[in-house]
């Protein structure tokens, strides 16, 4: 497995030893509202759930606290990425993802409003051995190039493909 360095050297001989695609599995199981995730070659296994308010087991994060989570992943690997890379080291770092939601919108009780967040507020709290401009340098590194924000912003579309089984 090669190093981050020797990673970020090779994509940036040759932009083409960049590109990667990623595939998620989930499965519905029985329980509740229980979703079994598969992930990565490993693999990694995750259950995605709700609470019992909405019909879930709690066993795991619901699908919206998951989304949450990988805001706050993502800013930390992409925030530890631009540290290394900018030669910045990082002593804490803490990412605290709040978002807000109306579920009658998830419901369909007025579908003039947004059936998901409103608003994703992540909070990031960092202490750095550098300057606090170039750890405002640095998060701005990380914020315009957070896959998971850029994600979120709209950059991608999404296109679902629906495939009935007979």
């Amino acid at each position: 497995m090669p190093s981050f360095k020797e990673t970020y050297e090779a994509i940036k001989a040759d932009w083409n030893a960049g590109e990667k695609n990623f595939n998620v599995k989930c499965s519905m199981l029985n329980e509740g509202m229980q979703c079994e995730v598969t992930m990565g070659a490993k693999p990694h296994v995750m259950i995605i759930d709700a609470p019992g308010g909405l019909d879930g087991t709690d066993e795991g994060p619901s699908p919206l606290l998951a989304i949450l989570g990988a805001i706050g992943a993502c800013i930390i690997a992409v925030t530890k990425f631009w540290a290394k890379i900018m030669d910045i080291k990082i002593n804490e770092l803490e990412v605290f993802s709040r978002g807000h939601i109306n579920l009658g919108a998830l419901f369909g009780i007025d579908d003039s409003k947004l059936a998901g967040y409103d608003k994703l507020e992540p909070v990031i709290r960092i202490k750095a051995d550098a300057p606090e401009e170039k750890i405002n340098e640095l998060m701005d590194k990380v914020l315009t190039h957070c896959p998971v924000i850029t994600n979120f912003n709209g950059a991608s579309p999404i296109k679902p493909k629906v495939q009935i089984k007979k």
